[in-house]
Formats: C-alpha cells, structure tokens, sequence
C-alpha cells in the first residue's frame, strides 16, 4: 500500500511540474507576489516664481508603470486633486496650488483603483520625502 500512495505522490508531483504548476513564475519568484509600490518623493518651493514642484519615483526600477499614474489630494488650494505629469520614469507636478500647511495625500492609481497612498508633507524643501 506504501508503494502505492509513494508512486502515485511522485506521479502528481510530477505532473504538476510538466503543467507549469509548481507556484514560481520563470523568473523564480512566487506568481502571486504582488508588485512593490513604494515610492520616494522631492519638493522644491519656488522654483519658478511662486510654483513649487514635487516629483516622485518608484523605488523598485522594474515595477510597469505604463499606466500607472500620481494623485495629489489635500493640502492644495481651490482644488481637491491633482494629477501628476510623467517623463519617462518620473512623475512631477508643477503648480502654486500647494497649500504648504499640513500633509498631501499621494497616490499611486491604476485607472480608478488606488494601489497605494502615503501622507506626506511637501514642505520639505529639497529633502527625500519617503513613502511606500
């Protein structure tokens, strides 16, 4: 009986390896790992006049973000969101709408569904403001 449930173990396993399976993708990580989101941000006030500029970057250089973009929500003057800008690997926004009392809500969106958000204050001026 031994033998039995011993080859029929080798045989399943086997056939779950020939299917493509075994719960790696190609690359050897797991396939149901979800994408990391996390993202770095800088400010500087006044560089053009009485416009701030903010821009921000995944941390992780491989996560695709063709369609991903940057939301900024609170602490903004007249307007509830606005949307970032991208060049190339860099999301950025340029505005005087920034209210530079308390904290922005940023977020990271894939069409309507929010993927992840960090507070941040943009006050500081020329430093890292880290999130994710």
């Amino acid at each position: 009986m031994t033998i039995l449930g011993t080859a029929l173990g080798i045989v399943f396993c086997l056939l779950r390896a020939v299917s493509g399976e075994s719960g790696y993708a190609q690359n050897g990580d797991l396939e149901d790992a979800e994408p990391d989101y996390s993202f770095s941000c800088y400010s500087q006030l006044e560089v053009s006049g009485s416009q701030h500029l903010l821009r921000c970057a995944f941390e992780d250089p491989d996560v695709n973000s063709t369609h991903l973009r940057f939301e900024i929500c609170e602490g903004l003057l007249d307007i509830k969101c606005l949307n970032f800008s991208k060049l190339q690997e860099i999301y950025f926004i340029k505005t005087n709408k920034f209210l530079l009392i308390g904290d922005s809500k940023i977020c990271v969106k894939l069409g309507q569904r929010i993927l992840t958000c960090r507070k941040m204050n943009i006050v500081h001026i020329g430093k890292k403001l880290s999130g994710g």
